[in-house]
């Protein structure tokens, strides 16, 4: 059965009009209400929500007012799926999308350039065209007449996520993130906030998700979602957007507007919470990679984190901490992926990490330390008795990159990432020179380590990422 190539107006008529005179008309005056405010930097995302414009539409508008005039000439939308789950990002295999004010154009290259032939992001109709259910997907589409109204000539790269899980935002983030270097793409983020609580408790629970949203770190966002603290039906879309945004370099999101449903019915009872919000990079910002990429730590800062990472242990063993002084180092503040090793003489003694930049450089040294020591599956946790025997390492992470060739792969230099979608390999750059491997044997190793077959890294599904680590040690 061929996929349809077109995306016909689903929702026209119920969440927004279906008349374009009308529909122009509504989308002209919300923006007509949102005074103008100057730009500080390039809007590379905007999160926008997805209920009907009576009701948020004037807070979608403080977003979109921000794209007028700018150079933008293709739009990333991203939306969460309502009506059916699929374990990935589905990027539309067809032609165009359809609203009452015409037609858009997909963006072919840059669709299947994103989607890249990855497991969690794939070219597919799924969640666009829905068959056999009572009901199409609203949450993307009600973004596009906003975008014909403020870009005129403009293409789409419309993507619905059919999984939320950390490691589909991951994935998307991480491939749409070089693609935002280009000053004519910008992504939409389509997500409501808190459903049907009373108005006060959705105002706290917005107010949260706000201020995690604004402090721009996608993992702390995606724990506090999943544990409940606030709610956003479309988390994965911002989580991902934010991802791509902070490879880039964008460091500064601020929310726009905030509301819900009560503010327009008055009934306060059963609400729903909206915002809209925008990411911006400095203009010209053009070189991907965070600060994290570039910034390497002085001795200074080395021997501090080393007497910091012992406190920790310390402190969780009832031990008196002498804890070094409040460091001053802006560096400390970057976030940064980070592995601490434990050894004991020449055995090792635990190892844990965390391989994103998601959480500033001594919080997570101080998290990793406790985890080494007392939750790595491997070992016993460590015991006071150890404490003078033990030697901490750390290792400081520059970001993912994924390669294509193997031959790109400098042992002793890169540590390794071998995924499958499934499971996932990591030995870090250290290992290979301890062992005297070769290119191969590191990559069978790697495989190996993620429970794959030694050879998974010859697989055309298999994606494999080499990263440097600045490593130092008591």
């Amino acid at each position: 059965m061929t996929t349809p190539r077109v995306r016909k107006a689903a929702v026209a008529g119920s969440f927004y009009p279906g008349d374009d005179k009308t529909l122009r008309g509504d989308i002209d005056r919300f923006l007509n209400n949102v005074q103008s405010t100057p730009s500080r930097g390039r809007p590379v995302v905007i999160m926008a929500p997805h209920a009907g414009y009576v009701y948020s539409g004037q807070v979608a508008a403080h977003a979109y007012r921000l794209l007028q005039g700018t150079a933008v000439r293709t739009v990333v939308v991203i939306s969460p799926s309502h009506m059916e789950h699929f374990p990935f990002a589905s990027v539309f295999d067809g032609d165009t999308y359809e609203t009452p004010l015409g037609s858009i154009e997909v963006d072919q290259e840059l669709s299947d350039s994103v989607a890249g032939g990855g497991l969690r992001v794939r070219r597919s109709a799924k969640g666009h065209i829905q068959t056999g259910l009572p009901h199409q997907e609203h949450a993307l589409e009600v973004q596009l007449p906003f975008l014909q109204a403020v870009l005129g000539d403009f293409r789409i790269v419309p993507i619905v996520m059919g999984d939320q899980d950390w490691s589909v935002c991951q994935d998307l983030g991480e491939a749409l993130g070089p693609h935002l270097t280009r000053p004519d793409v910008a992504v939409v983020a389509s997500s409501d906030l808190s459903h049907f609580y009373s108005y006060e408790v959705a105002r706290r629970k917005d107010a949260i998700f706000c201020e995690l949203l604004e402090g721009m770190d996608p993992r702390r966002l995606y724990d506090s979602v999943a544990e409940g603290e606030c709610e956003a039906c479309g988390a994965g879309p911002v989580i991902a957007s934010l991802i791509a945004a902070r490879s880039l370099g964008a460091v500064r999101c601020a929310v726009l507007s905030v509301a819900n449903s009560g503010d327009i019915t008055g009934e306060l009872d059963r609400v729903v919470g909206y915002a809209a919000a925008v990411v911006t990079a400095q203009e010209g910002a053009s070189t991907p990679g965070p600060p994290a990429e570039q910034t390497a730590l002085d001795e200074g800062v080395q021997t501090w984190l080393l007497r910091h990472a012992r406190g920790a242990i310390e402190s969780a063993l009832d031990m008196p901490v002498e804890q070094p002084p409040a460091g001053e180092w802006p560096i400390l503040q970057e976030p940064r992926g980070v592995f601490v090793t434990l050894k004991s003489g020449s055995r090792l003694r635990g190892c844990i990490g965390n391989l994103e930049a998601d959480r500033p450089l001594r919080q997570v040294v101080d998290e990793m330390a406790r985890a080494a020591a007392f939750h790595d599956p491997r070992f016993p946790r460590v015991t006071q008795s150890e404490i003078q025997d033990l030697r901490i390492e750390i290792s400081v992470l520059t970001p993912l990159r994924q390669i294509t060739d193997v031959g790109d792969i400098r042992v002793g230099h890169h540590g390794l990432v071998i995924d499958d979608g499934v499971n996932r390999g990591l030995l870090l750059p250290q290992v290979a020179g301890e062992y005297g491997w070769d290119a191969t044997t590191f990559l069978e190793h790697t495989c190996q380590k993620g429970a794959l077959p030694r050879d998974a890294w010859k697989d055309d599904r298999t994606r494999i990422y080499v990263f440097s680590a600045q490593v130092f040690s008591e």
